[in-house]
């Protein structure tokens, strides 16, 4: 048996990113002794997992995939937990044996209260960053070639393509940058309709300012 609720609290963040052009979501909830990282990539080109709400328990060591339904941008974001689902979770706040008294509704209602409403990049980039040696086994999907992890320059794009959000996003996952380089490094990639070539070769550590001077060669 599920158990239907609607994780309202997200669509702040969810609709700031978009305005922002920044398809990722991820941040984290303190909640009693559970902690709860929260990722969420609903590019276009996120085919399997635009309507997916991914969830690490950092004290288990859990990975949840929820789906969502409804409209995101209407505040919808309505998720079917299983029973196993409830499970990971009392697991996860180890409650000590206080499993009658929980109420999973009302667990569900604080903890969608505690959802930020507002964002930064440089959170979810700290946040993916710390994160991903965890979670990365389970999210393959949401970066191109994933194997390659480091960065050896820009690659020009055939005519009428533009560079692709799966590949950009591994400036969030595999380099040092600040959100505010990322941004402009990413901006001008677009507007140069290049992208970053990346390896799963050792190779030197390529500079943003060397990418950028690169671009704009």
């Amino acid at each position: 048996m599920s158990f239907k609720f609607n994780l309202s609290g997200l669509a702040a963040i969810y609709n700031e990113s978009l305005r922002r052009s920044e398809p990722t979501l991820a941040f984290e909830i303190i909640h009693g002794r559970g902690r709860f990282v929260f990722m969420m990539f609903f590019s276009q080109e996120d085919n399997e997992s635009k309507d997916r709400l991914f969830v690490q328990l950092r004290n288990t060591q859990v990975f949840l995939e929820l789906k969502a339904y409804g409209s995101h941008r209407n505040g919808d974001f309505i998720i079917y937990f299983k029973e196993q689902d409830k499970e990971a979770i009392i697991n996860e706040l180890m409650l000590d044996g206080g499993e009658r008294e929980f109420s999973f509704e009302r667990f569900l209602e604080e903890l969608n209260r505690q959802i930020p409403v507002e964002l930064p990049l440089q959170s979810k980039l700290d946040k993916i960053r710390e994160i991903w040696p965890q979670v990365a086994p389970n999210l393959v999907n949401v970066v191109d070639d994933a194997d390659k992890t480091n960065l050896i320059g820009i690659k020009k794009l055939s005519k009428g393509k533009k560079p692709k959000d799966k590949t950009l996003r591994k400036l969030y996952i595999h380099t040092n940058g600040s959100a505010e380089v990322i941004s402009n490094l990413i901006d001008a990639l677009k507007t140069a309709r290049v992208t970053l070539a990346w390896t799963n070769r050792d190779v030197d550590e390529i500079s943003f300012a060397e990418l950028m001077a690169r671009i704009n060669a």
